[in-house]
């Protein structure tokens, strides 16, 4: 196996939520075994049973393995978790990709991805999404906005109809990483991400640019010969205290990357947010 597929599965105890996730995990592993090559390493956050989430996955076929008891550990923990589980007992993976539970994937959709890392020096790229909105990303992206089918087949259609042969800077998941370098940095470092959610992608960007070196001023990639469908891009916030786990996460990007950490990540993303905390810190001094 040359893959390996990382996913965070959390689905709401509400009936509304669990319903909607139930469908959501069918759609996304159900398009997901279509991926040669490859290997799905599920981190249980809740609230199945990992009996029940085992037998789902088994009615797919798709190789897996089952990390986690069902315990919401927090985001970072648990892509943390299956990184490490990956490095550890199946050394031979050569890439990793984090996915979320509510995409749906195009047959084989990571392969033109990880022939672009074959060829150059990129230490991960993301495909084109389109949203449940008919958003797509990264920004800048044309068209903008899409009408969206509302059955899988359609959807599949879809994504596979947008593809073209372009590059953009920008950053959405799903990501694939070339775990060697992923292991260099060390994945995400928990000694700072503290919170359940928050900031991790950030915290990944950063230790990327830091790794390569800031003066080649290298940005994350998009591949718009891969297109995949992410239906929400918001982070989940039904856990208790969201606020409070999001900001635990930005302290400990801030500890880590200071104010130039915020500086760059404003430029990245052309973001007000980041710059004003940047500009926060610098009326502090």
């Amino acid at each position: 196996m040359k893959t390996a597929f990382v996913l965070t599965f959390y689905i709401g105890e509400d009936e509304r939520n669990y319903n909607k996730g139930l469908q959501l995990a069918e759609d996304c592993i159900s398009t997901l075994k279509e991926c040669e090559d490859s290997i799905l390493v599920v981190y249980n956050q809740g609230v199945l049973s990992n009996e029940i989430l085992k037998d789902l996955l088994c009615k797919y076929e798709i190789p897996s393995v089952i990390l986690g008891n069902g315990n919401n550990d927090g985001v970072a923990v648990a892509r943390q978790r299956c990184f490490e589980y990956i490095w550890t007992y199946i050394p031979e993976i050569k890439y990793i990709s984090e996915i979320h539970l509510d995409m749906i994937f195009p047959k084989n959709w990571h392969k033109p991805l990880i022939e672009f890392l074959e060829n150059t020096d990129e230490p991960f790229v993301c495909p084109c999404i389109v949203t449940e909105d008919g958003m797509l990303g990264p920004n800048g992206i044309e068209p903008k906005s899409v009408i969206v089918p509302n059955n899988v087949t359609d959807i599949l259609s879809l994504c596979n109809s947008l593809k073209s042969n372009k590059i953009y800077y920008g950053f959405v998941n799903p990501v694939i990483y070339k775990s060697n370098i992923l292991k260099e940095i060390g994945g995400y470092d928990l000694k700072f991400l503290k919170g359940k959610q928050g900031f991790e992608d950030d915290s990944i960007i950063l230790a990327h640019m830091y790794y390569l070196g800031l003066r080649y001023k290298w940005k994350p990639k998009c591949n718009l010969n891969s297109v995949v469908y992410h239906s929400t891009l918001a982070q989940r916030t039904e856990f208790k205290n969201a606020n409070e786990e999001f900001a635990l996460n930005l302290n400990g990007l801030f500890n880590k990357y200071g104010a130039y950490g915020l500086k760059l990540l404003s430029e990245f993303y052309n973001s007000d947010y980041f710059l004003e905390l940047y500009n926060e810190v610098l009326r502090r001094i």
